[in-house]
């Protein structure tokens, strides 16, 4: 995990340390600290450091910003220069680029100790990491094992988290990226995103990774917090992906519990895949926004859903993958379109006798009547549980 650089920056304040440029990085997230002198070794940084530089090994402003650009395109959050020997002062280029970039930029006078410093740092990242892990993992029992609340509900209010808070769950899906990508990315998005959203000002949540999806948990949210949370998740997603990148969300109900979690959970879960399949409206992630299939997702037993597609629909499926036709594609569409026979031709591009053969066809392979409503609404549910599966 990381801990938030203006936090730190605090743990310091009795240190002579210098805000000099990049003041809007501030919120950007630490996950460690190290030394770099020269750009080649700015290849060893992984992202989120702040990086400590003597000036030992450059010689002049040039080689100093080429130092200072390096260690900015290596994804570090920031850059502590100290001041004597080798640094007599923060040049303007440099000040200019940190104000650019929103790259923070601090001085220490060579009086100070870095070791110091880096002592201070080091041990607030590590104890945050040790704090974040324990609700990290208290959280993924309280999903996995419900009944088991030994394994969570003491972890958790020694933490902060109370165990009968309200709680929901935020799942996030980011596609286009395959899972070895997303995994090499996860702990720097949870981590930005964590310290994005406190600087916001959220409170009482908790951001973890769990089967390469972010987890978002709230805690003790109230409707207008949890709208705010979300809205601030999509503001940062804005910015953060790449341009073939895309965010897919869902949200789980709001618990009477931590130990009804995993239910909001596996409801977002629902909803996230839902929206993968296209069924819904992309802008709909809430489960209180979806309508039939709201009555659907709250079926907990898995085995109920399977009977059903497997009675309904599973066989239409099998004969499609036998044949190499469209029956359910079709059915499907006749049935979105309530049974009209010329708006299913015309939105497939068909002609309507071939659409009426289809539709006998289709109805001959379930044996069902495709007049009768009850039969209709039955095809039409076992369609809309074959997305949630």
């Amino acid at each position: 995990m990381a801990v938030e650089l203006e936090r730190l920056i605090k743990k310091v304040s009795d240190y002579d340390i210098k805000l000099e440029a990049g003041k809007g990085g501030l919120h950007n997230a630490v996950s460690w600290v190290h030394m770099v002198e020269t750009s080649e070794a700015t290849t060893f940084l992984d992202g989120g450091e702040i990086a400590f530089v003597t000036g030992i090994g450059t010689s002049g402003e040039d080689d100093l910003l080429a130092l200072v650009k390096s260690i900015y395109n290596n994804n570090a959050s920031g850059v502590v220069l100290n001041i004597g020997p080798f640094i007599d002062r923060i040049p303007e280029s440099i000040i200019e680029f940190g104000n650019e970039n929103n790259f923070p930029i601090f001085s220490v006078p060579w009086k100070i100790h870095l070791a110091e410093i880096i002592r201070i740092f080091s041990y607030t990242i590590s104890k945050d990491d040790q704090h974040n892990l324990a609700i990290a993992s208290a959280f993924k029992n309280a999903i996995l094992f419900p009944k088991q609340e030994e394994l969570y509900v003491v972890p958790l209010s020694q933490n902060g988290f109370l165990s009968n808070w309200n709680y929901q769950v935020l799942a996030i899906a980011i596609t286009s990226v395959k899972s070895t990508v997303f995994t090499s990315k996860a702990d720097n998005l949870c981590l930005s995103l964590e310290s994005y959203l406190a600087h916001n000002g959220n409170k009482l949540f908790a951001v973890f990774v769990n089967d390469n999806r972010l987890i978002v948990i709230l805690a003790d949210h109230n409707e207008s917090d949890t709208k705010s949370l979300v809205a601030d998740v999509k503001s940062f997603f804005k910015t953060t992906l790449y341009k073939n990148e895309a965010v897919i969300m869902g949200l789980g109900r709001s618990t009477k519990s931590i130990r009804c979690l995993y239910k909001s959970y596996n409801q977002a879960l629902a909803i996230e895949r839902l929206h993968i399949k296209g069924r819904i409206d992309p802008d709909l992630i809430s489960y209180s926004d979806m309508g039939v299939y709201k009555l659907l997702i709250g079926i907990d037993d898995h085995d109920i859903i399977t009977d059903y597609y497997n009675n309904i629909i599973k066989p239409l499926e099998d004969y499609d993958n036998t044949n190499n036709s469209d029956l359910c594609t079709v059915l499907r569409c006749y049935l979105n379109h309530n049974g009209s026979v010329k708006d299913t031709a015309d939105e497939l591009f068909v002609h309507r006798n071939t659409i009426n053969y289809k539709l006998s066809k289709a109805a001959e392979i379930l044996d069902v009547d495709l007049s009768s409503l009850e039969a209709r609404v039955e095809l039409s549910l076992g369609f809309m549980l074959q997305d949630m599966i």
